[in-house]
């Protein structure tokens, strides 16, 4: 079977066992990946960078390429079916934390998210967004998720400024957002 079968089959099987944690029935696309990273200026150098639901590392990898060598990036994922996928990511500046994104704590310059925040209970997708929003005051960095209904936007706007993209190249057709801390400009 190929490869990318074996990718579909994966995310198909664990979205049947726990919809709330995968969120998706397919992994997203370079289009949807490349949109994501577009809306970051890479020349920065030293870069603390978190990936929320990092999957089997599809965005991950787009990061890494993105990436200056002296950047850093930590990849929360709980679910253990891609633990085995992002462990075999061979790159020093890669950190997967096998935990959840609501332990975010660290100050990060921008937040990337593949969360399925709809699929969430609330209690934890408003966690997150407070952490995620507290983070990136401190550091005025910005915050990067995507999502397939525009239905959060009201949530957004309680913690952050943003402005949203569609990309139809993808499966479902998804919403970039490019989010900032309430109070600080973009």
């Amino acid at each position: 079977m190929p490869q990318h079968y074996k990718k579909h089959l994966k995310y198909l099987n664990g979205f049947i066992q726990s919809p709330r944690s995968i969120g998706t029935l397919i992994p997203s696309s370079p289009t949807l990946c490349k949109a994501m990273i577009a809306e970051m200026d890479w020349q920065q150098a030293d870069l603390k960078v978190a990936e929320l639901g990092a999957g089997d590392g599809v965005l991950t990898k787009h990061l890494l390429k993105a990436m200056s060598e002296d950047s850093k990036l930590c990849a929360y994922e709980i679910n253990p079916l891609f633990f085995e996928d992002l462990d075999h990511i061979d790159d020093a500046r890669l950190h997967v934390c096998k935990i959840s994104a609501e332990k975010l704590d660290q100050p990060f310059n921008v937040i990337f998210s593949c969360l399925p925040f709809l699929s969430l209970p609330l209690r934890v997708s408003l966690k997150i967004l407070q952490s995620v929003m507290k983070i990136l005051q401190k550091t005025g960095g910005c915050f990067v998720l995507f999502q397939y209904t525009q239905k959060m936007e009201r949530v957004l706007s309680r913690y952050f400024d943003w402005e949203r993209k569609l990309v139809m190249k993808n499966f479902p057709p998804a919403y970039v957002y490019r989010c900032t801390p309430k109070g600080i400009s973009s």
